[in-house]
């Protein structure tokens, strides 16, 4: 019995931030082991799920970077419809990896998109896990 509630336990996903911005399609693969994983290593005041809605409210309103989700689509409402589809994916970014800029999971929630639809870039928003810094994304291919 225990095995089995294991598989489930190491597949389970975050879905209320997603859920919340009526991203039913997109895949996700915010695996809720890896959140309780960096909770734990890295406590802060902001957690797991606070982060995710930090992110996507940042993907979907912030294109101060010129490789942003939201500055290569031509709207929030086209970017939300490239978004919601289970061709682009969103995860949380794991210990000992980094993003472009080598912003470092032990100080920052990292949540990785791709919008396959979109681009082939790869996107990040990095979210300071103590909540000091505002939260920015920005996109490479």
């Amino acid at each position: 019995m225990k095995t089995i509630f294991f598989l489930i336990a190491h597949y389970a996903v975050l879905t209320a931030p997603l859920e919340a911005f009526h991203l039913t399609e997109i895949h996700n693969k915010l695996q809720v082991d890896e959140a309780q994983k960096q909770e734990k290593l890295f406590p802060g005041t902001i957690g797991a799920e606070k982060a995710v809605t930090l992110a996507i409210e940042s993907f979907l309103t912030d294109s101060s970077h010129v490789e942003s989700p939201l500055a290569l689509a031509s709207s929030k409402e086209d970017l939300f419809t490239y978004l919601n589809q289970p061709t682009s994916e969103i995860q949380f970014v794991y210990v000992g990896e980094e993003p472009e800029h080598g912003e470092s999971v032990n100080d920052n929630w990292i949540i990785e998109l791709r919008i396959r639809s979109l681009s082939d870039h790869i996107f990040w928003s990095v979210v300071d896990r103590q909540g000091k810094k505002p939260t920015y994304n920005y996109g490479f291919n």
